[in-house]
């Protein structure tokens, strides 16, 4: 007795539909795929104008509002490795090896929005 024969079709098929269910499964769960727990630009800043706002109101520093889960400064570390530190309107830089400006609001308005000072900082958040 001879073995159970798939045509070439069938198995081309089967493969495509395989195919088909990853992109699917990618498209409706993107976090699924990436190995960092990163979130978007928007949704960072979303998230730190909304601890600022209702902060006392908006009478917090920029400074004061981490960020713990975006590389808010662009130099390669995200959140605990950041934290603490300080971004100086006009000394500090974007994406620098040592720039001393930790993952916070501040450092996110500079270097994702080019804002240039505190007070158009807390305007983009509606303070």
């Amino acid at each position: 007795m001879k073995g159970l024969e798939l045509p070439i079709n069938v198995l081309i098929i089967i493969a495509l539909a395989v195919i088909v269910l990853i992109a699917v499964v990618a498209f409706f769960y993107p976090s699924f795929f990436s190995g960092s727990q990163t979130v978007g630009v928007e949704s960072a800043k979303s998230s730190a104008c909304q601890v600022l706002v209702t902060g006392r109101n908006c009478n917090i520093d920029t400074n004061d509002v981490n960020i713990t889960n975006f590389d808010a400064d662009q130099d390669s570390y995200i959140g605990a490795a950041d934290t603490g530190m300080v971004w100086t309107w006009g000394a500090s830089t974007c994406g620098g090896v040592v720039t001393n400006a930790g993952d916070n609001l501040a450092a996110l308005c500079a270097c994702y929005y080019q804002i240039t000072s505190e007070a158009q900082c807390k305007l983009l958040c509606g303070c």
